[in-house]
């Protein structure tokens, strides 16, 4: 038994020359891909009843009964472990077939299928007019009809020798006929409209996008896209629910597509390929095509780096210690193989807890780990997953070497050089806040931060608080979580403080930090003024003690890098080294260095953040930075667990709705969540959100939580699956697991007149919810569901008044006071005497002649 297997995206030539193979070698059958172009698909309905039994599924082969496998119009060898032919027509000079049972046989020839029919006929194989006619398919569209400047005699010889054995030049137009019906035109202007160059320099690479149903293989109509005909290499991309397709086009024997689209886990040839990839937007797809197509058509080998020093798994921790030197991580083998991954906490806390003698495989961490072959799109997922720097590259069993997520997000975002953004004061402003400081704590703090200073100024030290208090401080901002920082020794100065009055307090000496606890239940958190320099991505910081500036220069914004002395002699004068008063009075957020965003994505969500609550703007070489890094999709490495926490925070800010808008301006909420945008309507929505906190807090005296309902509100429009696979992916777990309530109910009351319907609906609905669900409902049912709410929380008659009328209590109460709450919702009943009147008339002698 033999197969021919036909690449993702076979054409008529692959398929024709296929077929041809069945006939040389009757014993040999045709494995088709997962996608075929869409003439392969006509031919294949148009001569059902002559290939049927030609054609296998992956589920109906065995390749233990296989004894060869033939490639066509393709030179990408499949992963079999038996002999491989390959006839194709396309020169590669790059494929390596090495170690491999491959036989090669490539020809300079319009249509591999011409070669095919030429071994027909030497080997004097039969052909009938539908053999001839399937045959005759790819010749004549591998040569345009025979106008392609490929073509050549030997086409034509073939084509004519199909001719003579009687082929049907009617169903051969039928198949090979580009007539266009009016779905195929709107499909056309689409992706004309849509396409757009990529930024490879010295090459024209297009790419576009479709998101109109297609109800046939789009890949037949991309020759008549205009924009692609002059293009080295094009891309189309085909949204589908929560995937997307994308089909890939080279005539640049240097733009591999085949190899591009294998990094984001995809198949096909260098001038052919496909691929669907999930939970990335088209701007995320435009940015990894960018990079691939200019940078890394090949597995991503250039990022592994081999500079970590390696121990045996018998050494002890303390002598692993003596490996790190200036490395934060040492990577432990066991006979050359990879065990895991030791770090300098690790290995500090093992020491410290008395661990000296264990063996270093004890507490080994076994690191998710990558093959040396790991493609593009898997190490972006990794990154989003796992909260780790760096990523062991490990080979059955051996290592190979790390992956450092810093450097490669660098690369990816073109920004590489870490300077500052400007230039820091070199003699600091410094001004007197000692009034400001008094105004603003309460006196017990006041108190407690002066004798801080006072114990600081008898060690010698120097002691400041730092960071956001400070800012708030400038702002008048309330603000409790004080930070200190030491020039000298934080641990020695909270010893010798809190041992003095008698304070709870931790202390972490390898880390340069503690923390004392008041007895009001506040808390003052301290660190020795350090600075950390690093070698290389995988090397052990040098975490020096430092004076203010260098500590300070670590900070995010230059609004957060504002100091107040505390130290005795000092006490109350604000130190500003970067401009920070000027970037508050000027209500601007600018960060300190050009690198500040690749090295934490965060940051991009926190800038904004402060932005929208302190109502500032973002100073322009920032706003720059931060709309490149968004743009070149560096959220995509941030933790997913940590996007979640800032966007908590977010919700949870009194002024969530202008964050939005400013995460909606740069494009944030697009890159997170799959091309969300803030229009007029989901702005007004969002208006009537922050309306109905307010409204339904004062009628019915309870507090809503802000990120389910903001989360509700901003996906609303999404389809279900969409939406649930968002939350999920930042672990919104709650909300995720409501939303098939939240979905139904919406739409039941949205769908429904019936006042009754509505209230039934209600009733059994998770209360917690509600700001957003009427927040969605058009404002007919959101005065409905409000006046529900509001009758609810004050009825027209209770259970007390039942008994009143000398009903005793039982399970039909509740059946009663809902048959009323309705008739005094649809207004049949407007008082408590009415209802009473409506109640002894309809119920009263039934239930008095209830059983005792």
């Amino acid at each position: 038994m033999q197969v021919v297997i036909l690449s993702e995206g076979s054409d008529l030539d692959a398929f024709s020359s296929a077929y041809g193979l069945t006939l040389l070698y009757p014993s040999t059958f045709i494995l088709l891909p997962n996608v075929l172009q869409y003439k392969v698909s006509k031919a294949i309905s148009l001569f059902q009843d002559k290939i049927k039994d030609k054609i296998l599924t992956k589920e109906g082969i065995n390749f233990e009964k296989v004894d060869k496998v033939f490639v066509v119009d393709s030179q990408t060898v499949p992963d079999v472990n038996v002999p491989i032919e390959i006839f194709d027509h396309h020169p590669n000079k790059s494929l390596n077939y090495k170690g491999k049972n491959v036989k090669l046989n490539l020809y300079n020839v319009g249509s591999i299928t011409t070669v095919i029919v030429e071994k027909i006929k030497k080997a004097k194989v039969n052909l009938d007019k539908e053999d001839a006619t399937i045959l005759s398919l790819g010749i004549y569209d591998d040569t345009g009809g025979f106008k392609f400047s490929g073509t050549t005699e030997r086409d034509l010889k073939a084509f004519t020798f199909l001719t003579k054995s009687g082929l049907d030049f009617l169903k051969l137009q039928q198949v090979v006929s580009d007539t266009f019906d009016l779905e195929d035109v709107e499909v056309i202007k689409e992706i004309i409209k849509n396409a757009e160059p990529l930024p490879v320099e010295g090459k024209k690479v297009y790419i576009s996008t479709l998101y109109r149903k297609y109800s046939k293989d789009v890949a037949w109509i991309l020759k008549y896209i205009k924009p692609f005909e002059p293009a080295d290499a094009y891309f189309l991309v085909v949204n589908q629910k929560s995937k997307k397709f994308i089909i890939g086009r080279s005539k640049d024997e240097s733009i591999d597509v085949g190899k591009i689209l294998s990094q984001l886990d995809g198949g096909g040839h260098k001038f052919a390929a496909s691929t669907t990839i999930v939970g990335f937007s088209y701007d995320e797809i435009k940015t990894f095509l960018t990079f691939l197509t200019a940078k890394h058509q090949k597995p991503l080998t250039s990022f592994i780096k081999t500079d970590l020093p390696t121990v045996e798994a018998d050494l002890s921790i303390e002598e692993v210690k003596s490996y790190l030197g200036r490395y934060r991580y040492v990577v432990v083998l066991q006979n050359g193989r990879y065990v895991g991954i030791l770090n300098d906490k690790l290995i500090n806390n093992a020491i410290k807890h008395g661990f000296s003698n264990e063996k270093a495989i004890v507490f080994a961490e076994e690191l998710i780990t990558v093959s040396p072959d790991v493609s593009f799109i898997q190490l972006l997922k990794m990154f989003s997953t796992y909260q780790t720097d760096i990523f062991p590259v490990v080979e059955k069993g051996y290592y190979k070497g790390v992956i450092y997520k810093k450097e490669f997000v660098s690369e990816i975002s073109g920004i590489k050089e870490d300077k500052p953004i400007f230039l820091p004061i070199s003699k600091p402003k410094t001004v007197n806040y000692l009034n400001r400081v008094k105004k603003f704590f309460p006196l017990e703090i006041f108190q407690t931060l002066k004798e801080v200073g006072e114990y600081a100024e008898k060690l010698g030290y120097r002691a400041f608080i730092i960071g956001g208090v400070v800012r708030d401080i400038v702002l008048n901002k309330e603000n409790l979580d004080v930070d200190i920082i030491v020039e000298g020794s934080a641990v020695d100065l909270i010893k010798a403080y809190a041992k003095d009055k008698n304070f709870n307090f931790y202390v972490y000496p390898e880390f340069m930090t503690g923390v004392i606890l008041l007895p009001n239940g506040l808390k003052l958190d301290f660190a020795t003024a350090r600075k950390e320099e690093y070698d290389s991505p995988g090397s052990y910081p040098k975490v020096e003690k430092a004076n203010l500036f260098e500590d300070l220069y670590r900070r995010d914004f230059t609004i957060n890098t504002l100091a107040i002395e505390i130290t005795k002699s000092n006490f109350g004068k604000l130190i500003d080294y970067f401009n920070g008063l000027v970037d508050i009075k000027e209500k601007r957020i600018r960060i300190l260095h050009s690198l500040s965003f690749v090295e934490d994505p965060i940051r991009i969500l926190r800038a904004l953040r402060f932005a929208g609550r302190l109502n500032f703007k973002l100073e322009k070489k920032t706003e720059n930075l931060l709309i490149y890094a968004v743009e070149r999709d560096l959220l995509n490495f941030a933790p997913t667990g940590r996007i979640n926490l800032e966007l908590n925070l977010t919700f949870k800010e009194e002024n969530t709705f202008e964050i939005l808008m400013l995460m909606d301006r740069y494009k944030v909420l697009y890159k997170l969540f799959a091309g969300l945008s803030i229009d007029q309507n989901k702005e007004k929505v969002l208006i009537k959100l922050q309306d109905s906190f307010l409204l339904l807090e004062k009628v019915l005296g309870i507090h809503f939580p802000k990120n389910s309902n903001y989360l509700y509100v901003l996906l609303g429009n999404y389809p279900e699956e969409i939406t649930y696979n968002l939350l999920k992916k930042y672990h919104f777990e709650k909300e995720a697991s409501y939303l098939n309530e939240f979905y139904t109910t919406l739409q039941s009351i949205k769908n429904t007149d019936s006042i009754f319907d509505i209230y039934k609906t209600l009733k059994s609905f998770n209360r917690q919810f509600l700001p957003a669900l009427m927040s969605l409902l058009p404002e007919d049912k959101f005065k409905i569901v409000l006046e529900m709410l509001e009758k609810e929380k004050k009825p027209v008659l209770t259970g007390e008044d039942l008994i009143k009328l000398g009903l005793k209590p039982s399970k039909i109460f509740k059946d009663i006071l809902e048959d009323v709450f309705v008739k005094y919702l649809q207004n049949s009943i407007k008082t408590k005497e009415e209802a009473i009147s409506y109640v002894k008339k309809t119920h009263l002698k039934r239930l008095s002649n209830q059983p005792e």
